[in-house]
């Protein structure tokens, strides 16, 4: 209409389009921010009113260069400002390459001691696997991490890597991890559970290794390796565990698989039957010391077992621990 006319009047538009005056103050107000309608300055004392009653059209090349110069300005600023950095830094890596030639021959791992070191390492060795990505679990991520990690995973599946995953048993008792791994296999990503995973694992394209740090907390450290025997040893270690472990399903084909409180207890008779600690067995089950105290005391009630020792053995010749 202000194409038409030479000039819009938003009272006048009101009458002439019928529509309700909030949604017309509501589109001019909308086509003014874009910078396509621009309020008509009086041009005599005489014309001057509290606010603009007369708006004129722009022409959408001279609207978006008022629109999108400045943030094209602050783009090209922080283009100019990253390039000084990579620049300021990366003239440190001949001297780098030099000093680290004769220790990585000797010592082929990578120290990751930061969480931030390990996330920007986990994005860069993920956008640059090629054929397969390989993950083993021991513990249950939060709900927070697996919804940053799909979008990273669902890019690498659509461009063709293989992505399998093991987990504990005990993980499918988890709700939210259940559902977390029935949309990740509507993607194509593969996963098993097993009994038991001693450490978190990564294996991308049989070359490189991302291990949990023994020497650091749970979580906060860890170590790439890229020594081929290392790499070969852990990615047939690997191989085995998942050629034994159980696929995971969440169909009615699951009926005929043991219920994940099923899986949980015989998680923990195991662990019982082993003699480990309550400490470390929760940790292993991904859940708290008072949690995994209360399985135990439900499950010594439901065998009529006095001891811990007394479940395991139970469990043991009724055949509960047998996979």
């Amino acid at each position: 209409m202000a194409l038409e006319c030479g000039s819009l009047h938003p009272v006048a538009a009101t009458l002439e389009l019928d529509r309700p005056a909030d949604e017309i103050e509501a589109a001019v107000a909308d086509l003014a921010a874009l910078g396509l309608l621009r309020p008509r300055q009086a041009t005599r004392a005489c014309e001057f009113t509290d606010g603009p009653d007369e708006y004129l059209p722009s022409n959408p090349e001279v609207a978006v260069t008022h629109l999108v110069g400045p943030i094209e300005a602050d783009i090209r600023r922080l283009r100019r400002r990253a390039d000084e950095l990579s620049a300021h830094v990366m003239a440190m890596k001949p001297v780098f390459e030099e000093a680290w030639q004769g220790h990585f021959t000797k010592a082929p791992i990578e120290y990751l001691t930061t969480l931030d070191a390990i996330r920007v390492a986990l994005e860069r060795i993920s956008a640059s696997t090629r054929v397969e990505l390989l993950a083993a679990h021991p513990q249950v991520p939060p709900p927070e991490a697996l919804d940053d990690g799909y979008s990273r995973t669902a890019e690498t599946v659509a461009r063709g890597v293989l992505c399998r995953t093991l987990y504990p048993h005990a993980a499918l008792s988890h709700g939210y991890i259940r559902q977390h791994l029935t949309r990740m296999s509507a993607l194509g990503v593969e996963y098993r559970t097993v009994s038991h995973i001693p450490d978190r694992l990564l294996l991308v394209d049989a070359s490189t290794a991302i291990i949990s740090d023994p020497e650091q907390p749970t979580g906060q450290g860890a170590l790439v390796v890229r020594d081929p025997s290392l790499v070969r040893h852990l990615y047939r270690s690997w191989q085995n565990v998942w050629d034994s472990a159980r696929p995971f399903v969440d169909t009615e084909a699951a009926v005929a698989q043991p219920s994940p409180r099923e899986e949980l207890r015989r998680s923990i008779l195991q662990l019982l039957d082993a003699g480990m600690k309550d400490e470390m067995a929760a940790r292993r089950l991904s859940m708290s010391t008072t949690t995994y105290r209360r399985h135990v005391a439900d499950l010594l009630t439901e065998l009529d077992a006095q001891s811990r020792f007394q479940a395991g053995s139970y469990a043991r010749r009724a055949g509960w621990l047998t996979d």
